[in-house]
């Protein structure tokens, strides 16, 4: 994808579209009170990706001592398989690095074979999974180690 894009905090304003997304993308959508309790949450951190002043994705990530843990990551569907997974993704791990974090956690679908990939292709490793953590669908946890240099 060539398109300038644009990242922005989550605002209220945005949800209307978040929604859309998040209605298509997940069998167990969250519901706009989440995400507005995900707007009030110190720990929270979630970001829209904009092209030409639409919302086309998402993501967010708590932020806890050392260790951030990405909680949501989504795509519209008329933009996936064009990197913008990969740069949503690129740029929530580099908002973590200002928080000096030493590790990102996060849970996927066991189906979600794309996310995955997305995911492995980043230096996450999988690192167990957790049984119906999704209803009837197990997660796979996963873990990227973020090494710290110091000079």
């Amino acid at each position: 994808m060539q398109a300038s894009i644009t990242f922005l905090p989550l605002q209220k304003e945005h949800l209307r579209e978040v929604m859309e997304i998040e209605k298509v993308s997940f069998p167990s959508p969250w519901s706009v009170e989440m995400f507005e309790r995900e707007i009030a949450l110190m720990v929270s951190h979630f970001f829209v990706v904009l092209a030409d002043s639409a919302v086309i994705g998402y993501g967010g990530y708590w932020c806890i001592h050392d260790e951030a843990h990405i909680v949501n990551l989504a795509v519209h569907p008329s933009m996936r398989s064009r990197q913008v997974g990969r740069r949503i993704l690129d740029y929530l791990i580099e908002d973590m690095l200002k928080y000096k974090v030493d590790r990102i956690l996060l849970e996927v679908r066991k189906s979600n074979i794309a996310a995955q990939g997305l995911y492995t292709a980043a230096g996450f490793l999988r690192t167990g999974s957790r049984p119906r953590y999704y209803g009837s669908e197990d997660a796979i946890l996963m873990e990227k180690k973020i090494e710290t240099k110091s000079f």
